[in-house]
C-alpha cells in the first residue's frame, strides 16, 4: 500500500511539475500607445483628429484612427518598434471648403509589455 501511495505521489508530482516551471510563460508582450493630441496655444484637447501611426522605411507597424472627445487616441502592437505619429486636423473656411490641415508629429518607441503614453501639441498653422 505504501509503495502504491509513493507511486501515485512521484507521477503526481512529475504530471504536475511541467505546469508549474510553465505558469509563468503568460508575460504580456504586447506594446501599447497612448496618444493625446492638443492644440498648441490653448493645451485644449483636439477631438476628431486622424492619427497615423507607421514605421519609416516600410516596417510592418502601422494603425490609424480618430481621436476620441478627450483628444486620445490607444492602440496595440505586438512588437516593439520606434513609430512615427502624424495627427490631423482638417480645417474649413468659408463656405464649408476645406482649405488645408493643421497638423502634429512625433516619434516614439514601442516597448514590449508596457504602456508609452506621448502627447502631440498641435499647431494653428495651415497646412496646403
Amino acid at each position: 500500500m505504501k509503495k502504491k501511495n509513493l507511486l501515485l505521489s512521484v507521477v503526481l508530482f512529475f504530471s504536475i511539475l511541467p505546469m508549474t516551471l510553465f505558469a509563468g510563460c503568460d508575460k504580456d508582450t504586447n506594446c501599447y500607445l497612448t496618444i493625446k493630441v492638443v492644440d498648441s496655444i490653448t493645451k485644449n484637447p483636439i477631438p476628431q483628429a486622424t492619427v497615423e501611426i507607421y514605421q519609416e522605411g516600410g516596417g510592418t507597424v502601422h494603425a490609424e484612427g480618430l481621436t476620441a472627445n478627450d483628444g486620445s487616441f490607444s492602440v496595440q502592437f505586438v512588437a516593439p518598434a520606434i513609430v512615427q505619429v502624424l495627427a490631423r486636423l482638417d480645417v474649413y473656411g468659408e463656405g464649408g471648403v476645406r482649405v488645408g490641415e493643421r497638423r502634429a508629429t512625433g516619434s516614439v518607441r514601442l516597448v514590449e509589455g508596457e504602456t508609452v503614453s506621448t502627447q502631440l501639441l498641435m499647431t494653428e498653422q495651415i497646412f496646403y
